[in-house]
């Protein structure tokens, strides 16, 4: 008697309920009975069991859909992998784990979104690190052209993820598709101690945007203005002296 054909969208249904309730050994029973691997739910973003399980940080669950030939660079209707979602998510151990198994750290959403990009953005300061530590594109840049250096100044201004990004080797001057440094970010945004690291680390406060502004000219509180006009006395009169001992 021949097996009873196989529901293909009925199963792979069933497969990513599991996969979104990390139910991993009803995952398994229903791979073992037949379930498409990298069935897509139309009715949920185009997510894969993979994508779904990932995005909900359900690193066993994840493990035996790898195991069983899932694909890795599987994309949602937005072009998020399940790296990318893991890194939205704040779920390190994701990360960390489909990073092991090869995940491409460069994927980009639809919104120009690497991980690492996303997990700058969300303040996940650790993942950050892990990313950075595994060889993420410090330099990638969302669809404005920013890089991960601007994203965190324009996201929030933390002191102390700018300054990991800057001791892994951040681009201090790099611009985005407006013309803005991270110190001109940092102004806009009025995040003083940001404005303070740059500047400790060479930041050039006369750079311009695009529509010729400075950081002094773009800074929004007082106190951040008063640091940048401090820095840029000193600095003009650091070139006056450098351009006088050339002049004799």
């Amino acid at each position: 008697m021949a097996a009873p054909a196989v529901n293909v969208d009925a199963m792979g249904a069933a497969l990513w309920e599991a996969a979104n309730e990390g139910a991993t050994a009803e995952a398994r029973r229903l791979l073992d009975a037949g379930a498409p691997c990298d069935w897509k739910h139309a009715a949920a973003d185009d997510d894969t069991a993979l994508v779904r399980a990932a995005a909900g940080g359900h690193t066993d669950t994840v493990e035996l859909l790898l195991d069983r030939g899932a694909d890795l660079e599987a994309k949602d209707h937005y072009g998020s992998t399940a790296l990318v979602r893991a890194a939205a998510g704040g779920h390190k151990d994701m990360v960390e784990l489909l990073a092991d198994r090869g995940a491409d750290l460069e994927a980009r959403s639809l919104h120009g979104d690497t991980a690492l990009i996303g997990a700058v953005r969300c303040g996940y300061k650790e993942m950050v690190e892990l990313l950075a530590d595994s060889g993420a594109n410090l330099e990638a840049k969302n669809r404005h052209g920013s890089t991960v250096l601007i994203g965190a100044l324009r996201s929030g201004g933390h002191t102390d993820m700018v300054e990991l990004l800057l001791d892994r080797g951040a681009d201090l001057e790099a611009k985005n598709r407006f013309g803005a440094t991270a110190l001109i970010a940092a102004a806009t945004k009025g995040h003083v101690e940001a404005v303070k690291l740059l500047l400790d680390r060479g930041a050039d406060v006369e750079a311009k945007n695009a529509a010729g502004s400075d950081a002094l000219v773009l800074c929004t509180r007082a106190r951040c203005t008063e640091v940048l006009r401090s820095s840029e006395r000193l600095q003009r009169w650091h070139r006056r002296n450098i351009l006088a001992m050339w002049a004799h």
